[in-house]
């Protein structure tokens, strides 16, 4: 019954490949989306994404995501190093500055000023140079797709941030965040001098525990202070994307994409397919009529509406893949992040797209009467 169910289908090419194209369709566009959407969310994350050397980041309790802060101030910075089972704390810089280039026109550039002696918060992929030249006088590295967005420059050359002079001594690489802008390392004390910020200049304050201290403990020294609060870089990366969803509107935009291509998808596979079933009804009727049982005929629309939905699902998320290959390899500013779980995802949608599909086709089918084969 199965092989006489595959035959069917293929039967009709027009309705089976329509049937295929819409939900190969419906599954491009909620992969296609969900991947930009994840990309996105990652992206928004900042520095997060490029400093894996702390165990925990120290901020104002106020903060909501890790592009807003309010400054920290030295004092405070002593006393964190003052908590027992903390290895050490570092400052860590995050604001802009507008570089000149020698054309005359401007950038605006994101400033990362990192710990002088340890190099904490420092890119983790050096390109030219080393990132032991950055701790000379007005050292910079800059991000090497940054590179075309200041003129071009090679390492000695000199640049001007904020009408301080600047050295190119490397480039590295490292993810940006949202805005893209280009992406300059300095140390912390170059750093506070390129972008002026008054009397408190540190964004973050990045903590390693010493062996054997429980991170978690660590947090509630901190937290005790009173006016800080601890959080590890996972802690951090879900304030921040949850701020990103609720407040800006990029959740409800994304999410009213993928919804249009679920629903898109169940339309259009449902007409489709009842369409074919009631083509396709007399046939039903004939088998009935031989003596096929009633789950044996649902069992045939089950197969047909799975197989579609596979090769559908199969063709769509293939599609997506090789969007999401283009993107990293033409180095385009989309973020695109693609992970097993979301291709686990929208296969469940896909079939339930088909299956809800099916079942006014699985209706109409346990109706026909064996009669309908003698109809005219």
């Amino acid at each position: 019954m199965l092989r006489v169910a595959l035959q069917m289908l293929l039967g009709d090419k027009t309705k089976y490949i329509t049937l295929v194209l819409g939900l190969a369709f419906a599954s491009l566009l909620m992969n296609q989306q969900g991947a930009i959407f994840l990309g996105l969310l990652k992206q928004g994350t900042g520095p997060l994404q490029n400093i894996h050397q702390p165990d925990l980041w120290v901020m104002d309790p106020s903060t909501t995501w890790v592009a807003e802060y309010r400054s920290l101030s030295d004092q405070k910075l002593a006393r964190i190093r003052s908590v027992p089972g903390v290895e050490w704390a570092e400052p860590f810089f995050n604001n802009w500055a507008v570089i000149e280039l020698p054309d005359g026109t401007f950038k605006k550039v994101q400033i990362l000023g990192v710990g002088r002696s340890t190099l904490v918060g420092r890119p983790a992929v050096i390109t030219g140079g080393r990132i032991e030249d950055l701790r000379a006088p007005d050292a910079i590295i800059i991000e090497e797709r940054s590179r075309a967005m200041v003129g071009h420059p090679s390492i000695g050359d000199t640049l001007k941030i904020n009408d301080h002079r600047a050295v190119v001594v490397g480039f590295c690489e490292a993810a940006r965040g949202f805005e893209s802008n280009a992406m300059v390392y300095t140390t912390f004390d170059n750093a506070v001098r390129f972008t002026p910020v008054g009397r408190n200049a540190i964004s973050y304050i990045l903590v390693r525990a010493k062996p054997g201290v429980d991170v978690a403990t660590l947090q509630r020294d901190i937290a005790a202070l009173g006016d800080l609060v601890a959080h590890t870089p996972d802690e951090f990366r879900l304030v921040s994307t949850r701020f990103i969803i609720v407040a800006t509107g990029i959740g409800v935009n994304f999410g009213i994409t993928i919804a249009l291509g679920f629903l898109v998808g169940l339309f259009l596979s449902a007409s489709v397919f009842l369409q074919f079933t009631l083509d396709n009804l007399r046939y039903f009727a004939v088998l009935k009529a031989l003596g096929a049982r009633t789950r044996t005929l649902v069992a045939m629309v089950l197969v047909q509406a799975m197989v579609v939905g596979v090769i559908g699902y199969s063709i769509g998320v293939g599609a997506a893949g090789f969007f999401s290959i283009i993107s990293k390899n033409l180095s385009s500013e989309l973020s695109v992040l693609y992970p097993w779980q979301l291709m686990a995802i929208s296969l469940v949608a896909t079939l339930l797209v088909i299956l809800g599909a099916s079942l006014l086709s699985v209706r109409r089918v346990i109706a026909v009467e064996p009669a309908r084969v003698f109809a005219s």
